[in-house]
C-alpha cells in the first residue's frame, strides 16, 4: 500500500473520531435538557442509545471511544456531585462500571451486525455477478462474445477497462491479435503480460511484481492449461481493490479460464471428430484404388512380359516393352505404398518376426531394384560383427527399398547412394546416404509426414514412403532420423535396438560330413 493511501485511510478514520465526539458533545446537550424531568440515572440510558448509533457506522475502536467518553460525560455533568469525576453513592458507583461494561458489549455486537450485513451484501453482489457471468456464458454464441460481456461487466462493476489476451495456436501470449476483447497495450506493459503469462502469478499495478504498470495483469488459467491473462486497468490509478473486489475479480477470472477451456476442448473435439471421419475416407478411397488398380497392373505387366518373348525380334516393341516394364514396376511400387499405409493405419497389421541377416536383406532389395538403380553408383558396407536383427522380411524389405528409391529420385539419376551398416552400443544402425542436393531446411519437419513432397521435386511420387518407412521402423520398436550431409546431400538412419542373437552353429570343416 502506498504512503498516499496510508494517509487517506488514516483521515477517514480520524473522521469517524471527530464525528463520534460531536455525536457525544450533542448528547450531552440533550441529556442536560431532559436531565431534570427524567433524573440523571436515565440520561444513562440515552448515552447508551448514543453508543449503539455510534456503533452503526464507526469501527470497533470508534465504538471503545464513545463508551469510554459517554461514561465520563455521565459521570461528570450527571452523577452526583456533579462536575467531578468522584461518586457519593456505592450504588452509583456500580452502576457507572455496569454501564460502561454495557455500552462496549452493546456498542460491539452493533458493529459486529453491521459488519455481518455488509459481507452479507458483498457476498450476495458477489454471488448476483458470478450468476450474471455464467449466464453470459451460457447465453453466448462463442468464446468472443462471452468474453466481450464478462469483460465489460467487470470493467463496469470495478470502474475501470478489462481485456483478455489468448495464447496462439503455437502456446505463445498473443499480443498482435486485433480481436475486440483485447486491450492495447504498450511495450514495457507487454513485458509485463508475457512475465504473468509465463510465471502464471499476478504482476502490475497493485502488485509488488513490475508495481509501476499502469493495469494489473492475472493468469487466466483452467483446469489444465494456461490460456492466457486477464488485464484490468483501473480508471484512478491511485485507487487500490478491496478485499472484497479482489476475491470477485478472482473468481470471475477462474470462472472465464474454465469456461474459455471448455471451448478450446470443444473445438479439439469437433476437430479431431473431422479428422477422424477424413481419415476414415481417406482410408476407404486407399482400400477401394490400390486394390482396383492391381487387375490392369496384372494385365500390362503380363503384356510386357509377353512382348519380351523369344520370338518377338522387332527393337521397337522391345522398347515399347522395356517403358511398360519400368512404368508398371513404378506404378506397382505405389500400388504397394498405398496397400502398406492402408494396413498401418488400420492397425491390424501383423509382423512376422524371424531372424534376418542384414547383408542377405540389401541384396534382396538391391536385386529387384536393379533396373531402378541402373544409373546409380551403389555401395555397400556392412561392418564386421554386426549380427541378426529380428524383422518382418517384406516390410522391412520394402523400408529399405524405400529409402533407397526415395535417394535416386530425389538425388538424381547419376547419384551416388552409399549403404553404410555397423553397430554402436546396443543399437544397429542402417545408414543410407546420398550427395545429391539434399532437403531444404524449410522441408525437414514435414518429410515423415503422409503425402507431404518437397516443393519443386520431380513429377511422380505420393509423398507416401518416407512416412511407410518410420512407421515400419517404429513397429520394429526402432526409430528413423534424418541428417543432412554437408557440403550437400542427405543421410537417413534406421536405428534398431540389439536383441539377443540366436546361436549359429559353427561351419563344418571341408570334408566333414
Amino acid at each position: 500500500m502506498s504512503s498516499g493511501e496510508i494517509r487517506k485511510e488514516s483521515r477517514g478514520e480520524f473522521i469517524k473520531y471527530w464525528n463520534a465526539v460531536w455525536f457525544m458533545v450533542g448528547t450531552t446537550v440533550a441529556g442536560t435538557v431532559v436531565e431534570p424531568y427524567l433524573g440523571y440515572r436515565t440520561v444513562g440510558f440515552v448515552f447508551l442509545l448514543s453508543v449503539i448509533i455510534v456503533g452503526t457506522f464507526g469501527s470497533f475502536g470508534v465504538v471503545l471511544f464513545a463508551a469510554g467518553f459517554s461514561a465520563l460525560a455521565w459521570n461528570f455533568g450527571f452523577i452526583p456531585p456533579r462536575f467531578t469525576f468522584s461518586i457519593s453513592e456505592p450504588e452509583d458507583t456500580i452502576l457507572c462500571v455496569v454501564y460502561l461494561f454495557v455500552a462496549v458489549i452493546t456498542g460491539f455486537l452493533t458493529n459486529r451486525i453491521r459488519l455481518h450485513e455488509r459481507l452479507h451484501r458483498d457476498r450476495e453482489e458477489r454471488m448476483s455477478v458470478l450468476y450474471q457471468t455464467l449466464q453470459d456464458i451460457s447465453e453466448s454464441r462463442g468464446k468472443k462474445e462471452f468474453i466481450q460481456k464478462v469483460t465489460s461487466r467487470m470493467g463496469l462493476l470495478l470502474s475501470g477497462d478489462c481485456g483478455v489476451i489468448l495464447k496462439s495456436k503455437e502456446g505463445r501470449l498473443d499480443l498482435s491479435s486485433d480481436k475486440s476483447y483485447q486491450m492495447k497495450l504498450e511495450i514495457e506493459d507487454q513485458k509485463v503480460a508475457q512475465w504473468t503469462f509465463a510465471h502464471r502469478n499476478a504482476a502490475g499495478w497493485s502488485t509488488e511484481t513490475h508495481s509501476a504498470s499502469s493495469a494489473l495483469f492475472i493468469p487466466l488459467q483452467g483446469v489444465n492449461e494456461n490460456l492466457g491473462v486477464f488485464v484490468f486497468r483501473p480508471s484512478r490509478a491511485t485507487r487500490r481493490l478491496g478485499p472484497d473486489q479482489q476475491n470477485l475479480l478472482d473468481s470471475v477470472v477462474g470462472q472465464l479460464g474454465i469456461s474459455i477451456e471448455r471451448h478450446f476442448l470443444s473445438r479439439r473435439l469437433y476437430n479431431a471428430e473431422r479428422i477422424k471421419d477424413s481419415e476414415k475416407l481417406h482410408q476407404t478411397l486407399l482400400n477401394s484404388i490400390s486394390h482396383e488398380m492391381r487387375t490392369p497392373l496384372t494385365v500390362i505387366l503380363g503384356g510386357a512380359a509377353a512382348l519380351h518373348g523369344d520370338q518377338v525380334k522387332d527393337p521397337y516393341v522391345l522398347k515399347i516393352a522395356d517403358g511398360l516394364t519400368e512404368a508398371g514396376e513404378r506404378l506397382n511400387r505405389v500400388i504397394e505404398n498405398l496397400l502398406d499405409m492402408s494396413r498401418l493405419s488400420s492397425g491390424v497389421l501383423a509382423l512376422n518376426l524371424e531372424w534376418q541377416d542384414i547383408s542377405d536383406l540389401i541384396g534382396v532389395v538391391l536385386s529387384k531394384i536393379a533396373r531402378s538403380v541402373a544409373g546409380n553408383s551403389v555401395s555397400v558396407e556392412i561392418a564386421a560383427g554386426v549380427g541378426f536383427i529380428r524383422a518382418d522380411f517384406r516390410l522391412f524389405e520394402h523400408a529399405i527399398s524405400n529409402l533407397i528409391l526415395n535417394a535416386t529420385q530425389y538425388a538424381g539419376a547419376s547419384a551416388a547412394i552409399r549403404i553404410h551398416v555397423y553397430r554402436e552400443d546396443e543399437r544397429i544402425i542402417i545408414s543410407i546416404e546420398d550427395n545429391g542436393d539434399g532437403i531444404p531446411e524449410t522441408s525437414r519437419a514435414f518429410i515423415f509426414d503422409k503425402f507431404y513432397r518437397v516443393p519443386g521435386s520431380a513429377p511422380g511420387g505420393t509423398g507416401l514412403g518416407l512416412s511407410i518407412v518410420k512407421e515400419i521402423v517404429e513397429l520394429h520398436k526402432g526409430h528413423l532420423y534424418f541428417l543432412p550431409v554437408e557440403p550437400h546431400g542427405a543421410k537417413f538412419l534406421i536405428e534398431l535396438p540389439v536383441e539377443t542373437q540366436p546361436y549359429v552353429p559353427p561351419e563344418a570343416p571341408a570334408g566333414v560330413i
